[in-house]
This record gives C-alpha cells, structure tokens and sequence, in this order.
C-alpha cells in the first residue's frame, strides 16, 4: 500500500480507531490540526487530562466500517 497523506487519517476511519481504542479509555483524545484552505494537516494535540473517559456519541457503525475497509485494504 502506498504511502496515503496524513489528511486521510480522518476519512479513513483510522483517527477514530485510535482514539477510541488507545486515548479515551485513558481519557485523552488525539487531534489534528487542519488548514482549512488546504486540508493540509499542520499538527497534532493530546487533548484531556486523563481524569475522565471520553465518550463517543452513537452511532460509530460508519467510523467502524471505515477503518475496517482500511485495514482490509492493507493487508490485501
């Protein structure tokens, strides 16, 4: 699989993965930072103070689908 711009992390599903299985039990949540005019992500943040979980509202179904059809893409 090539290498996808970090822009994609989003539409992907794969930024969703990752917080809601490694940051918001721990009570954090990763962000990224994006130029509005270009999409181009600038940077990232840790957000939280790992005190409280974070708490997704329903439904995930598509954010999972997402990063499923990601992960399948990869391992093909």
């Amino acid at each position: 699989m090539p290498p996808r711009p970090m822009s994609e992390l989003r539409d992907s599903g794969l930024l969703w993965l990752i917080n809601r299985v490694v940051f918001h039990p721990r009570g954090y949540a990763l962000a990224l930072h994006v130029n509005s005019g270009t999409g181009e992500i600038t940077g990232w943040e840790l957000l939280g103070a790992g005190r409280e979980l974070w708490v997704m509202e329903p439904p995930e179904d598509d954010n999972f689908e997402r990063a499923e059809a990601t992960l399948r893409e990869a391992s093909n």
